[in-house]
């Protein structure tokens, strides 16, 4: 904008100048500002075609705004505590025109599109003042307490939510209580905050001990924080809950200026999940703001989306407090598996076990590596491996040992008969989980079909539970149908191959991958 003041500043007249201006005003949202700038061009050059177009469009989307205003104002709840947030955005420089919330219900809203937006168009910015970041929180007062007493952050989202509890002490006093004020009073939706109602729908869920896992992490770093910081001990457990509660549903990760860091993002944090995102997003470093773009035309009144990533049901209830349908290649089950002491070589592999007989695997229905996993224990493949060593025996132990000892991950198949053993154990593990469930999986699906539940919460915990029966049985339907072909010859085998080859299932790539190779290799 400034080049282009310069331009009109020397050539007043020349139209060209007030037509590049309203472009480049219109591409910071600055709509009514644009629209000056393409009527004062209109004067000079009247039947310009360019700014006649220009003029007619953006005239357009003022007037969808000014209707989609008035049909919104009487619908948000709490209007009064959003208006004041989204006043205090606009009078900082923040720019989301084309945008409004929208409630459901009292505790669930939306993002919704207040005209037709075309893809690649920027339809919110925040400048750097108006995001809280943790060089923000470490720089705070409560920051730098925490920091003088020598503690070390077990999680780094745990800087947010100690400044966050700083601040919404202050009330008035704080910069951010605008923000703050549109925040969850409570988070009744996240599972280790659930009474005993919902905790019975969850029997026989890992979801559950994930949740008490979560809810004992969170106890320890504020037991630490306060140990070493005299100046935190004002503030409840429940209090450091609620923060990390807020930070972990609503964080964005960020690369500014070349440091990669953490965020609060207003307004950007009240968007819902899809996993077909329609937007990206990014610090502009040119801009000195968050960007969030449009990567799909959006229609007028249509809710947009942002993407949490690829999870399983299990991370999106424990984490974000709530669950998506069809998430089935993405959902797992956990699988406890214990080296049998009837095993003939039990001492041996103890020892390169290192005394440790048990292992825990949460795993995804699928033999593939292309899964949503964070950790080693998550990869179906490295399950899988565990199990053939389990059932390695005699010189099928020499195939997995190295100078080192034996290798625990990246065992491919070893023999027919080995896996089958692992087929057939990890088949006993799954019955075993399954049992742990006081309902059957089709009733959980009846469930979901008549889909009427007491809330939110009790659908979720339905989702969940249903999620994880549902990769269990994969696994054991992958044992009845893979041990039969494991007992061919090859000369039978090879026309099922064929299909299995042709056609891209998940227990295709399994028998391609696994029953295959060792059919056609045996002697």
């Amino acid at each position: 904008v400034t080049g282009v003041q310069t331009c009109i500043k020397l050539k007043p007249d020349w139209h060209r100048g007030y037509f590049r201006k309203g472009v480049a005003l219109e591409k910071l949202l600055r709509y009514q500002e644009a629209r000056v700038a393409f009527k004062e061009g209109e004067k000079h050059s009247p039947d310009d075609a360019s700014i006649k177009k220009a003029l007619t469009e953006l005239e357009s989307v003022l007037n969808e705004l000014a209707i989609s205003l008035e049909e919104t104002a009487a619908d948000n709840p709490d209007n009064d505590r959003f208006g004041k947030m989204v006043k205090w955005m606009k009078d900082g420089g923040c720019k989301f025109p084309k945008l409004y919330l929208k409630y459901y219900s009292e505790d669930y809203r939306g993002v919704h599109s207040l005209c037709k937006i075309p893809a690649n168009d920027c339809v919110l910015y925040v400048p750097l003042k108006y995001l809280m970041t943790n060089e923000v929180a470490m720089e705070s007062e409560i920051g730098k307490a925490i920091q003088k007493s020598g503690y070390e952050m077990r999680s780094e989202h745990s800087w947010l939510a100690v400044y966050l509890i700083q601040e919404k002490h202050k009330a008035e006093k704080s910069f951010w209580k605008p923000y703050i004020d549109i925040l969850p009073d409570k988070y009744g939706n996240m599972p280790m905050l659930f009474g005993d109602v919902y905790k019975n729908y969850l029997k026989g869920s890992y979801a559950l001990t994930m949740a008490d896992n979560r809810m004992n992490s969170l106890r320890v770093e504020y037991e630490g924080i306060c140990a070493a910081c005299p100046a935190f001990r004002k503030y409840m457990f429940l209090e450091f809950v609620w923060g990390r509660l807020a930070v972990i549903t609503r964080i964005f990760g960020l690369n500014i200026h070349g440091k990669k860091t953490s965020a609060l993002v207003p307004y950007a944090d009240m968007l819902n999940h899809i996993t077909d995102k329609q937007t990206d997003w990014q610090y502009d470093d040119k801009r000195k703001g968050y960007t969030m773009i449009t990567n799909k035309a959006v229609a007028r009144g249509e809710q947009i989306f942002d993407s949490y990533g690829r999870k399983c049901n299990g991370r999106y209830f424990v984490n974000y407090g709530f669950t998506i349908d069809n998430n089935f290649i993405d959902n797992d089950a956990v699988f406890k598996v214990r080296l049998p002491p009837n095993d003939p070589h039990f001492g041996m592999k103890l020892k390169y076990l290192h005394g440790q007989p048990m292992r825990e695997f949460q795993v995804p229905p699928t033999y593939s590596e292309d899964v949503s996993v964070l950790s080693e224990n998550m990869k179906p493949r490295n399950m899988f491996s565990f199990f053939r060593f389990l059932h390695a025996r005699d010189k099928e132990l020499l195939m997995v040992s190295s100078v080192d000892g034996y290798q625990i991950k990246d065992i491919n198949p070893i023999s027919i008969r080995n896996e089958i053993e692992v087929l057939k154990h990890i088949q006993v593990v799954a019955r075993a989980s399954l049992a742990n469930f006081p309902s059957e999986m089709k009733l959980d699906h009846q469930l979901l079909k008549v889909n009427k539940f007491m809330d939110m919460n009790h659908r979720n915990c339905v989702m969940m539970r249903c999620g994880e029966k549902e990769t269990l049985h994969w696994y054991i339907d992958l044992a009845d149908k893979a041990i039969p072909l494991l007992k061919m010859k090859w000369k039978d085998l090879k026309r099922k191959a064929a299909k299995c080859h042709q056609v891209p299932t998940r227990f295709n790539y399994y028998v391609t991958e696994v029953v295959v190779p060792l059919v056609k290799n045996q002697k």
